[in-house]
């Protein structure tokens, strides 16, 4: 790892309020750049709300304002809830930018001169009420596979197949309900992206760039010519006009990345220094965190971007999972979603959040679920119970007998194990750091409970303050450990013991006053639980809404499906369709049937070899093209904590039973 490094997250979207998924990416990066910080390398951090894109168009004129009023008013509410949560970014920017456009401009000339742009035409839906090209987001109509009304012009979230929006049945206009929609053709410009194919191999292969598992997902994608990327959109739209062009504009995925870019460029204008110091330099890594459903244009668009330009290409793309609260994905529609603002106006500390997180990231991507009451656990139980436990009993008792800290020795394998956590927050295991300090934390507890330092301070006085100021120490030393998760607390013990703790320094502090104690962590209630839980509606306890309604049907009808039981006998991810697995099904029939379904995001394929699952036997083949052909369907539920769970059957059911 360099001496220096630009560290990202995703950009924070400008239509709406920060929700606590998204606090989950801020808090993992705030908590790596305080740590690499910490560890004596400069962490730039820098991250920018992302401002462009028909959405926002759209927004600020059913709102009746300018987009650039409409965002600017996002921007200042977004940074407002980030430094709640402290988030300490070195700069929180926009892509609206005068830098950003600029940047924007000469990465398309330069893929231009690359040869890497192609420019042709694209049949599209058109709304011949509101004059424009229907990106598609604004379509809605009838799922050609699985016949699910009311849904996008991309993908289906009932049965999770994707598609083209103009394969979409009654298709309607999202914006004003218009059915009578055109096709019309317009021509936009593509990238070429099978052109690094070979460089994006190289480069995602190289050790420390991504998770093994991450990894995995994009060799199947790269063991395919990867397909050409559309990077222009018709007018109207809010985003940077294409040069040369009157109606065309940069698709947001192509500005969105560059604005990593061009906000190190707006810090280093402020602070006298060159963005090539960042972003052409071998001592400088380039470092990414976000979640799992944007890998596809971290890990491939960008870094082509990046290598035809000449700029750094990201040295590591660290991936995380995604958020459940309480089980359930998280949904507005559902109300299932919960922001920042409610967290806060629920009047719970920021700080809780920060912990619980920390407590549950490792490593790897693994989706993480925000339960209300284990937050309350291992808040109550861990950081108040155990470490603060220890800081504040051994300071109260100090303060309580002249307030000064007398001589101690600095704890065994202290500088051990400040060596194993530099190397978990390195990776990201946070998980471990919290076990290993709270581990740490629980010895010096049982400790000082064994020496019991408080009966002893007027018979062996001396003795029992050298007892309670070794526990301060081993305090002060968790806390600075503790220090990039909870900022605050770490604060508080250092202002309360009377000097700062730095890495690296194992002098014990000794012979020197202390501050009177307070508590160190708030105490998580009952209410304070009640309180946030009332602004949640777990899917169970929510009606779908009324477009979502199935449409009846009769016994004669539903008697028509052919339900029999399959074993899944080997899995893979589809190339180039991130939502898509292929499976192999025995159904009894002699040859396994090949059947493709949409829950590549809620099942890595060897979650579901062996399973015995429910299977649609009887569906009209479904073609996807390149000769793969799905011959059924699974059954799967939605919500808990995957979004999509395979209804399964007992293991000793034979394939091709009927299902009853």
């Amino acid at each position: 790892m360099a001496s220096r490094m630009v560290v990202t997250h995703a950009l924070t979207y400008a239509n709406g309020r920060i929700h606590l998924g998204h606090l989950v990416e801020a808090v993992q990066t705030d908590i790596f750049v305080r740590a690499m910080n910490a560890l004596g390398r400069e962490a730039l951090f820098i991250s920018a709300d992302d401002t462009h894109g028909t959405p926002i168009e759209i927004s600020a004129a059913k709102a009746g304002v300018r987009p650039e009023e409409w965002i600017e008013a996002i921007h200042r509410e977004h940074v407002e809830d980030y430094k709640a949560f402290e988030i300490e970014y070195d700069l929180y920017y926009t892509t609206h930018s005068a830098e950003n456009e600029r940047h924007s401009v000469r990465i398309f000339e330069a893929l231009q001169a690359d040869g890497a742009i192609e420019k042709r035409g694209v049949e599209q839906m058109y709304c011949p009420t509101d004059k424009r090209f229907l990106p598609d987001r604004f379509i809605r109509g009838t799922c050609p596979v699985c016949g699910t009304a009311d849904q996008y012009g991309d993908s289906c979230e009932n049965c999770g197949s994707t598609y083209q929006p103009t394969e979409l049945k009654n298709p309607r206009c999202a914006i004003d309900g218009n059915t009578a929609l055109e096709r019309r053709v317009s021509m936009h410009y593509f990238v070429r992206l099978s052109k690094y194919q070979d460089f994006l191999r190289q480069w995602t292969a190289t050790p420390g760039r991504l998770q093994p598992e991450i990894l995995k997902s994009l060799e199947k994608w790269l063991a395919e010519p990867l397909r050409d990327w559309d990077i222009s959109r018709d007018a109207p739209y809010f985003g940077f006009r294409i040069p040369g062009e009157k109606d065309k504009y940069f698709y947001v995925w192509l500005d969105a990345p560059i604005g990593y870019l061009s906000s190190t460029d707006h810090w280093c204008q402020e602070h006298g220094r060159r963005v090539e110091d960042f972003w052409k330099s071998a001592d400088c890594d380039v470092i990414h965190f976000i979640g799992k459903d944007i890998v596809y244009f971290h890990a491939l668009f960008w870094p082509a971007m990046l290598k035809a330009s000449g700029w750094s290409v990201p040295a590591r793309v660290h991936v995380h999972g995604m958020l459940t609260v309480e089980g359930a994905k998280m949904s507005k529609s559902r109300g299932t979603s919960l922001d920042a603002r409610e967290y806060l106006e629920a009047g719970l500390d920021p700080e809780w959040l920060r912990y619980f997180y920390a407590a549950n990231l490792g490593s790897g991507a693994t989706d993480i679920d925000l339960s209300l009451q284990e937050l309350k656990n291992r808040v109550n139980g861990e950081l108040l119970a155990n470490v603060g436990n220890l800081a504040n009993r051994a300071l109260s008792l100090i303060w309580k007998n002249g307030g000064r800290l007398t001589r101690a020795a600095m704890p065994e394998r202290a500088q051990e194990i400040e060596r194993e956590l530099a190397e978990l927050y390195t990776r990201c295991d946070t998980r471990a750091v919290v076990q290993k300090v709270l581990d740490f934390s629980s010895l010096a507890n049982q400790r000082l409970q064994a020496a019991k330092p408080w009966e002893k301070l007027k018979s062996e006085r001396e003795a029992a303050l050298s007892e309670l100021t070794y526990a301060v120490n081993v305090a002060r030393l968790c806390a600075r450990w503790l220090g990039p998760i909870a900022p605050k607390f770490a604060r508080g013990v250092e202002e309360q013991s009377g000097a700062a703790s730095s890495w690296g320094d194992f002098k014990p502090l000794e012979d020197a006053p202390i501050r009177e104690p307070r508590p160190l962590v708030r105490k998580v209630e009952d209410a304070d639980i009640e309180k946030l839980a009332s602004k949640f509606v777990a899917d169970k306890e929510k009606e779908p809404p009324a477009a979502a309604q199935p449409a009846a049907i009769t016994i004669d009808e539903f008697g028509k499906l052919d339900l029999r039981a399959g074993k899944v006998l080997a899995a893979e991810r589809v190339p180039k369709k991130d939502k898509l697995l292929k499976l192999s099904i025995d159904l009894g029939e002699g040859a396994p049937r090949t059947i493709v379904s949409g829950v590549a995001k809620s099942y890595a394929p060897e979650e579901l070899v062996g399973k015995n699952v429910a299977v649609v036997a009887n569906l009209p083949p479904r073609d996807f093209g390149k000769g793969l052909v799905s011959h059924g369907m699974i059954l799967f539920a939605g919500g808990g904590a995957r979004e999509h769970t395979a209804v399964e059957l007992p293991a000793e059911v034979a394939p091709g039973s009927k299902v009853k």
